[in-house]
Parts: C-alpha cells; sequence; structure tokens
C-alpha cells in the first residue's frame, strides 16, 4: 500500500510542478488541475494514514504523514488565497511545494526495497 502512495504522491508533485510552471510563465492558474492534484494528494495521504495504523511502525512513514499533512494545510490556505485567474503567492507555493517534496523524499528513504 506504501508503493502506491508514493506514486499517487510523486503524481501529485508532478501536476504541482506543471501548476507552478503556469503560474510563474504563463502568470495564471488552472482550477481543474489544482482540484485533481489536491484529490490525488488526499487519497495518497488517506493510503499512507491507512499504512501507518496497520503496518509496521516505520518512524520514515510518520514523519513524512506529518509533513504531509502539513502541506494539505498549506495547500488549503493557497486555494482560500486564490484569485480568479491570478498565481496564487509564490513564497506559499514554495513552503507548500518543500514539506511536500521533503515528505516524498523521506517515503523514499523508507520504502523496503
Amino acid at each position: 500500500m506504501i508503493l502506491y502512495s508514493i506514486l499517487l504522491f510523486s503524481l501529485a508533485a508532478s501536476l504541482g510542478l506543471y501548476l507552478v510552471v503556469l503560474g510563474t510563465r504563463y502568470h495564471r492558474s488552472s482550477l481543474k488541475v489544482g482540484l485533481i492534484h489536491s484529490s490525488i494528494g488526499l487519497l495518497a495521504l488517506v493510503l499512507l494514514i491507512l499504512q501507518i495504523m496497520n503496518g509496521a511502525i516505520n518512524k520514515y512513514n510518520n514523519v513524512a504523514a506529518l509533513l504531509m499533512l502539513l502541506a494539505v494545510i498549506g495547500g488549503i490556505m493557497l486555494f482560500a488565497l486564490r484569485e480568479k485567474k491570478e498565481p496564487p503567492p509564490m513564497m506559499l507555493v514554495v513552503i507548500h511545494a518543500t514539506m511536500a517534496l521533503v515528505g516524498l523524499l523521506l517515503l523514499y528513504l523508507g520504502f523496503d526495497f
């Protein structure tokens, strides 16, 4: 189940990168892509939490889940500050992305191949 979570988080990160390019290069945002990005991220977080509750104790997964939860809170703040076609404040985007990418890196490190 952790592999599915990693794959979904990677897909959400790819969509997030597309949103960053859209915001910085073209100075606009896409609500549809943003909602898909958040839905995939939330699904991956639910899978990760289920793995933590039902699986063996893995500190990497626990810290990654905490960082992803903080990234979700940051994403909700980004959504709340959203204006129609304007990109969100890039400093909040950087904080949101940093927390999520560090959490994803911890999931990679804690995964047993």
